[in-house]
């Protein structure tokens, strides 16, 4: 986020440093509590690195530059691994073709016509159907 103000104040005997984007922020604070409050432009749109930078170039803020750069460090954290998910690799299906439906057709045809019937399985359903053979 660019931020047009930065500045410090202290709230309840700590020193905070203060980003803005208006100067309405500084009315807001003191309201809030906080004393000492020291809110200035900044020459362009800053990130929070850029604007502590620029404090730190400031003769008012010379009294707090130890607060201004522990901002800095502790903003300035490593980058954490990032965990990214592969997926899986699936063969793609792909379309049957009709050739391939009547491969797949012909082979079960046959199949079926490989069926063999013994002579006692043709005894055990008559007599389980008729009761005779």
């Amino acid at each position: 986020m660019l931020y047009t103000f930065a500045g410090t104040s202290v709230l309840k005997g700590e020193l905070k440093v203060r980003f803005a984007n208006s100067d309405a922020r500084a009315k807001q604070l003191a309201k809030l509590g906080d004393t000492n409050v020291n809110i200035v432009p900044l020459p362009s749109e800053m990130d929070k690195a850029g604007a502590v930078a620029y404090l730190l170039t400031l003769p008012a803020f010379d009294s707090v530059q130890d607060a201004l750069r522990a901002e800095v460090a502790v903003k300035a954290k490593p980058a954490r691994a990032v965990k990214v998910r592969v997926s899986k690799a699936r063969p793609s299906k792909t379309a049957p073709t009709m050739d391939s439906i009547r491969a797949k057709a012909a082979k079960a045809r046959a199949k079926a016509a490989e069926v063999i019937v013994t002579e006692a399985e043709v005894d055990s359903l008559m007599m389980a159907v008729f009761g005779t053979k």
